[in-house]
């Protein structure tokens, strides 16, 4: 694994880079305080096994350039769009958890040519008739996973949004399939406290085809 600084016009993006293949850009989470590219460090290596990974400090986060104001969720997926062509990464695969969830479905919204799946982790979304509609828009395939116990943005999102997106499949984890060593204050972030499952189940997506 290996760190770079990629620079945008909106500022310079610090991100963990790892494998080869086609690429696979990593979205974290809102809060500063718990979120950066580490979010993903039970990931990383299951899916760098066949992609060219980016596991990024968003915009304001980690070691990245720190804009004053923070940006808002079409900020950081304007930049990221940017990130991609500073890196000529085109198509790429988009894994967004939480607020990064977000971002990701605006980056597919504003430059769908560019996406060619898009995995939503325990992931945010606009419910209102307008979010839902731009929702129907997304094409490429999608993976949608939870924690069944998630007490951020409960469950029952999964549901929405599988049913917005029209080519999506949902995946909800149990508390069974919770790793042994998962924090157990810790109910929103399946891809840390199902990383077992988590991996087995995102890898074999973003392999398959079609």
């Amino acid at each position: 694994m290996e760190g770079k600084f990629i620079q945008t016009p909106s500022g310079t993006f610090h991100a963990m880079l790892d494998g080869a293949g086609a690429a696979v850009v990593l979205i974290h989470g809102y809060d500063p305080k718990f979120n950066s590219w580490r979010t993903w460090q039970k990931n990383i290596a299951a899916l760098a096994a066949h992609h060219r990974v980016y596991a990024l400090d968003l915009l304001g986060y980690g070691e990245s350039d720190q804009p004053t104001p923070r940006l808002d969720a079409r900020g950081e997926a304007n930049a990221l769009i940017e990130l991609l062509d500073a890196e000529k990464i085109t198509p790429v695969s988009l894994i967004g958890l939480s607020w990064g969830g977000a971002i990701a479905q605006t980056v597919v919204g504003t430059a769908p040519a560019r996406v060619d799946k898009l995995v939503l982790v325990d992931s945010g979304y606009d419910g209102s008739e307008r979010g839902i509609a731009r929702l129907n828009k997304i094409a490429c395939p999608t993976l949608i996973v939870w924690d069944e116990d998630d007490v951020v943005i409960p469950v029952a999102g999964a549901k929405i949004l599988g049913d917005a997106i029209p080519n999506s499949r949902v995946r909800v984890f149990k508390r069974d399939e919770r790793d042994p060593d998962a924090n157990p204050e810790n109910r929103h972030w399946s891809q840390e406290t199902h990383a077992r499952e988590w991996n087995k189940v995102v890898t074999e997506f973003l392999s398959a085809n079609g």
